[in-house]
């Protein structure tokens, strides 16, 4: 038995809540809590950095990306208060909070739950947020609205309580009604795409089911079909089923082979399928059409919405780092220009949705827009960089740094990066950055330059979602950061067929000489 089981069998993480309210009052120092308890906490979204010594990161929960004004307000007022006014938007539509410390834990996590916001099991072993689509109920195209599921499920999560407080690793899930793929359900360990299917003599609409999928460690895999459609009535049932299949059927001996899709190899589809249906007690309806038509873009822009006279306003995050400032400023002109509601999105933006075609003028005029642009140069626009090792001690490299400064010297000189171009820039093999689905993913590494380690870059190409489908493949080893807008600008230039520099030849010529690290 691993650690992390020894840990779960002593105590449920949910029964750290009583321990973390003394430690709290106590200002119990980090080095006399222990790991274990250190461990447990994340099971209400407390994560300890010790590259910050004494200081946590909370991880909220906003199922679908969907916050209120008010909601985003108060985050706002928290990384003020309590922490370090740096807020990071996540790949799972979700929020980190910075530098909060251990007294201040309780009163945060209670003035969050005050205007409907959860941490809780955020962490470790347990389903993290429920991803949608950040245009659900406003999406022209849409097959219908996902967003009351996105919430029965988040609802039925919490219920479940213990019952699903013990899984052999996470379990990430997507849902989403669009067409256009917008939770990238083929890196989730279930997906829930929009389908239809004969039924009762009629056509319905409802979701086929994608499982497996996971970006992270070294054997990186794509979801693939369960040959399953479900009723929107039917979601909430099978995934407590296949949870509960996960938890008493997933390996557990050993932590890097502990994820869904390590199940689905070993048992295959058609069996996982059987036993959920033993679970369910009737047997599921095969696949339908899948009704997705493309990979969704970046969302960013200005869109009409299905409603008359109204636009969707997607402004671009750098990074996905923003401040308390910012959120202050995004909650205003969402209830000014909108109905007091924005959303965040897989790509690390945000969407102001409901803003008239007379407010239009008046929202881009903001001043705000100035730094968070409506419609950034390519080069910004599907840019992804993981939280990097200023606040996760995972990660080798600074992501956030790195991929602004890449970003911001390809701008500077006019480097013409088609539109669609991905690139994603992870810390470390767990990949939260999904650098595997980018045209050019980045991951980080460390070399040795004489008697420095340093940081560097893993290099990969061709990563894709979508009909076509497929993993990039690795094509460069120990790229030291400093070389990046060189080395993207070479990727660009081969993608357009153009002629790459000598000195750019010259470049990766010498990475190959460099001695990674570990």
């Amino acid at each position: 038995m691993n650690k992390f089981e020894a840990m779960k069998a002593e105590k449920d993480g949910l029964d750290i809540w009583p321990a973390l309210l003394e430690y709290a009052a106590a200002d119990t120092p980090v080095e006399e809590i222990g790991e274990d308890d250190l461990n447990r906490m994340k099971w209400f979204g407390v994560f300890h950095r010790p590259q910050r010594p004494g200081t946590f990161m909370m991880r909220l929960r906003v199922p679908g990306g969907v916050l209120t004004s008010r909601q985003l307000e108060t985050v706002a007022e928290v990384a003020r208060a309590y922490g370090h006014e740096t807020i990071d938007l996540t790949t799972r539509q979700a929020l980190q909070l910075r530098d909060l410390r251990l007294p201040d834990i309780p009163a945060v996590i209670m003035r969050l739950e005050g205007v409907g916001l959860s941490a809780r099991q955020t962490g470790l072993d347990n389903v993290r947020n429920f991803i949608g689509c950040p245009l659900a109920g406003i999406d022209g195209m849409e097959l219908f609205d996902s967003t009351l599921l996105v919430q029965a499920l988040t609802e039925a999560h919490r219920a479940a309580g213990k019952s699903l407080s013990n899984l052999p690793r996470k379990l990430n899930v997507s849902v989403a009604g669009c067409r256009d793929d917008c939770g990238h359900a083929q890196t989730q360990d279930i997906g829930f795409v929009p389908a239809t299917a004969e039924a009762d003599g009629r056509r319905v609409a409802g979701f086929n089911v994608l499982v497996g999928g996971a970006l992270g460690g070294t054997s990186p895999r794509l979801a693939t079909p369960l040959d399953v459609f479900l009723r929107p009535g039917e979601v909430v049932r099978f995934f407590i089923a296949l949870a509960e299949v996960f938890r008493d059927n997933g390996p557990r001996e050993v932590r890097t082979r502990a994820r869904l899709k390590w199940l689905v190899a070993e048992w295959g589809e058609e069996r996982l399928r059987t036993e959920v249906e033993a679970r369910l007690g009737f047997a599921l309806m095969r696949a339908g059409m899948d009704e997705r038509l493309q990979v969704a873009g970046d969302h960013l822009g200005i869109h009409p919405q299905r409603q008359p006279g109204l636009n969707y306003i997607g402004v671009h995050v750098p990074v996905g780092r923003a401040t308390a400032d910012d959120l202050e400023e995004l909650a205003r002109l969402a209830t000014e220009y909108g109905r007091g509601e924005v959303r965040l999105t897989v790509d690390q933006n945000v969407v102001v949705p409901h803003v008239a075609d007379a407010a239009l003028s008046g929202f881009l005029g903001e001043p705000l827009l100035a730094r968070l642009r409506p419609n950034p140069p390519a080069v910004w626009r599907n840019l992804v960089a993981c939280t990097g090792n200023d606040y996760c001690h995972y990660s080798l490299i600074d992501t956030k740094t790195h991929a602004f400064n890449l970003a911001t010297e390809l701008e500077r000189k006019g480097i013409q990066v088609p539109k669609g171009t991905r690139i994603h820039m992870s810390g470390c093999v767990h990949a939260c950055g999904k650098h595997h689905i980018g045209d050019i993913g980045l991951q980080g590494a460390n070399i040795r330059l004489g008697d420095r380690v340093e940081e560097a870059v893993t290099v990969y190409a061709g990563g894709r979602l979508g009909e076509e489908a497929r993993l990039a493949a690795k094509v460069l080893d120990s790229v030291h950061v400093a070389d990046l807008p060189v080395l993207v600008e070479a990727l660009v230039r081969q993608r357009f067929q153009q002629t790459v520099p000598l000195s750019v030849m010259r470049l990766l010529e010498h990475t190959n000489t460099l001695e990674p690290v570990g």
